[in-house]
């Protein structure tokens, strides 16, 4: 007669084997990082939701009289993988193991998927604000840095329920939500407008029993601004977490454009930052206009991929005013000392330049607008006020400088990299498509919003403002005329007979304003000296000098 071998349930849970799992979460949670059990801490309420019920099963199998139900008859059942052959079953209770086991396998899924919502917005912002007020930067930051998103549209009232609250409590006429309907962007539609007031009314009672979420709101604008506005939280960022006040501008949050502002000041006033890495690798051309724009230059791609970005956010200007006061020695004399020293190193020392790369930042963003039919100047009349500024600091009498060198001092090859670009753009005019809005004739000649004719303008006032200089080496001074006129040439054909003839007009009249005084004198003064064949190629500029002088040119 066969004997039936008797099954055993796998596994076996005491009082012991319940104390052992509760360890292994005590030393599961023991490893975390601190920022790993704040977060876990947000995920309270779906992790309650799994623990007790499972807790409480774990001691009912394991204290009371309940029994598991016995497996089905058909041995193909999915139980039949908990039983081994030729073993002692033991109690019922062992099943408390299995539950253990998935209570484990649970709490380690809602710790990985758990998003917090807005009712976790108030702690996330006080524990945030507690690791800020202790200089604890890096925790601060991984905190907050994966619920950026939710943090923004809290403050802004963006969220659903938020939303939700608000529509509600606007619901009906207009009539009676003045406030609101200035408030509304234009077109948007109030909802339930043409319901009668008495229908509406009782929809606009269901707001006082909806959260409004205010302390959410709160929370999330006092956790920003700090971010925003913490000096010292900023000098981490730019040093260590770059990329983190990139999050910020590009959720768009309240006062973007004054964060993008003072970003990207102190990223150009620390040589070796994230901004001069990225310059520093990205002076590849992409055809014929701009450069390329990898992704891995996420500041710079981010910026000008879409070039619209960097005109809402006005980038020129945290990078031109800072440039500005170094060069008018606001942040100290040390810097002038540096420009006048001698240029013999200034390609190895170029790259951590702030004039420097503050120029090919501004290069960068004007030609990828340009590039990308941004109908606005990207603001490049800023290098015209760094000549200036270059003129004033001007000193090449130190005792090492050789005044007969191409250019005696840094601030000499600076000058002449200025005009450099600023002749990139006048030239973009010819490389751009015949359809393009920078090629249409400006409305206002004296401030034009296309790039090649606001080049033209502040080449025009650069010239100006170097050939009435008496700091400036004469060398230095012929040199920069000669690139001016040289321009002048380069343009030909009749589709740029038109801009030629702005351009020329630009030079006479030294770039914006009233046309400076002696200055029609000085171009003609500095016109023999130029190369004699240029001085051939560039009949329509010495008319139209001579016409305005009202004499011939000598020489």
């Amino acid at each position: 007669m066969a004997v039936r071998r008797r099954p055993v349930y796998l596994g076996g849970m005491t009082i012991d084997g319940l104390l052992t799992v509760l360890a292994l979460f005590a030393a599961i949670y023991a490893v975390l990082t601190p920022i790993q059990r704040l977060r876990l801490t947000l995920s309270w309420r779906p992790q309650a939701l799994v623990a007790l019920p499972a807790f409480a099963l774990i001691l009912a199998l394991e204290l009371g009289s309940v029994r598991p139900p016995a497996c089905p008859a058909d041995p193909a059942a999915w139980c039949r993988w908990l039983i081994l052959a030729d073993a002692d079953p033991g109690p019922a209770k062992k099943l408390a193991f299995i539950v253990a086991l998935i209570w484990l396998a649970a709490a380690v899924a809602i710790n990985r998927s758990h998003r917090p919502g807005l009712g976790s917005v108030p702690s996330i912002a006080r524990m945030a604000i507690a690791l800020v007020d202790e200089e604890r930067y890096a925790e601060a930051l991984e905190l907050v840095e994966p619920d950026m998103p939710l943090l923004t549209r809290a403050g802004r009232r963006q969220t659903r329920r938020q939303r939700l609250h608000e529509w509600l409590e606007e619901f009906g006429p207009t009539a009676n939500n003045p406030l609101a309907r200035f408030s509304r962007a234009p077109g948007q539609r109030f909802a339930g407008k043409d319901w009668p007031e008495w229908a509406a009314r009782p929809v606009r009672g269901l707001a006082k029993v909806t959260p409004s979420h205010a302390r959410a709101e709160h929370a999330a604008s006092d956790l920003l601004q700090l971010l925003r506005g913490s000096a010292r939280l900023l000098d981490y960022i730019v040093e260590r977490r770059p990329y983190f006040r990139l999050r910020l501008i590009e959720e768009q949050s309240l006062g973007a454009m004054e964060f993008c502002e003072t970003y990207l000041g102190r990223l150009i006033a620390s040589p070796g930052s994230a901004l001069y890495q990225e310059l520093a690798t990205n002076d590849v051309g992409d055809g014929q206009v701009g450069y390329r724009l990898p992704a891995r230059n996420r500041l710079l791609h981010f910026l000008f991929s879409d070039a619209v970005v960097a005109e809402r956010l006005s980038a020129w200007q945290g990078v031109g005013d800072h440039v500005q006061r170094l060069l008018d020695g606001d942040l100290g004399r040390q810097y002038a000392s540096w420009l006048n020293a001698p240029a013999r190193r200034f390609d190895e020392d170029r790259y951590r330049d702030p004039t420097f790369m503050g120029m090919f930042f501004f290069d960068v963003m004007v030609t990828s607008a340009a590039k990308q039919g941004v109908e606005y100047h990207m603001w490049l009349l800023y290098l015209p006020h760094f000549a200036e500024a270059l003129e004033k600091v001007y000193d090449s009498t130190g005792p090492e400088v050789d005044r007969d060198a191409e250019f005696p001092v840094r601030a000499a090859r600076l000058l002449y990299e200025l005009v450099q670009t600023l002749k990139g753009w006048v030239g973009l005019f010819d490389r751009l498509p015949e359809d393009s809005p920078h090629r249409r004739p400006p409305g206002a000649r004296e401030h034009p919003s296309t790039i090649p004719h606001a080049a033209a303008v502040a080449l025009g006032h650069t010239l100006a403002t170097v050939i009435a200089s008496e700091r400036i080496d004469e060398s230095v001074v012929d040199t920069i005329y000669e690139l001016a006129v040289r321009k002048v040439r380069d343009l030909h054909g009749n589709e740029a007979a038109g801009f030629r003839a702005y351009l020329v007009d630009a030079l006479l009249r030294g770039g914006y304003g009233t046309e400076r005084t002696g200055h029609l004198e000085r171009l003609a003064g500095l016109f023999p000296r130029m190369d004699y064949m240029l001085q051939h190629e560039v009949d329509d500029y010495r008319a139209a000098l001579e016409e305005r002088l009202g004499r011939p040119i000598n020489g």
